[in-house]
């Protein structure tokens, strides 16, 4: 038993995915994906419908980042360079465990405040329309 599978994540692998070296884990509490790659990624999946109900499906990196430096040619053939962001790849398969287990913490933490401000909210409004009644 692993970390993931303590925090009562469910492995839901599919066939093509164990083929090309990923494990996908899926977290009944927020109702997300952990998708570890062997290639060095480590992703969240999560699902949501926009106003006309179709579904988005929205893929954060959890990989660590560097800031590097790219040279490069201008329209004018100057030589450039800029400062871009990296993704520090993980190719250590226990390694990118322990980071989809840190990021199942951290997201259901994050869940869980979001919830209870947006139960604040609705007793303040709640409250606020009993107050000032006519």
């Amino acid at each position: 038993m692993n970390k993931l599978e303590s925090l009562k994540c469910i492995e839901v692998t599919s066939q093509r995915q164990a083929d090309n070296g990923t494990v996908c884990y899926h977290d009944p509490i927020t109702n997300c994906d952990y998708l570890s790659y062997e290639s060095g990624y480590v992703r969240r999946k999560y699902s949501t419908r926009n106003w006309r109900g179709y579904i988005i499906n929205t893929i954060y990196q959890l990989n660590k980042t560097k800031m590097s430096n790219i040279a490069y040619k201008d329209y004018y053939g100057n030589l450039r360079v800029a400062e871009t962001k990296q993704r520090v790849l993980e190719m250590n398969p226990e390694a990118r465990l322990e980071i989809l287990a840190r990021a199942v913490v951290n997201y259901r933490n994050t869940v869980k405040k979001y919830e209870q401000n947006r139960q604040a909210a609705a007793q303040r409004v709640a409250s606020y329309d009993l107050n000032n009644q006519i």
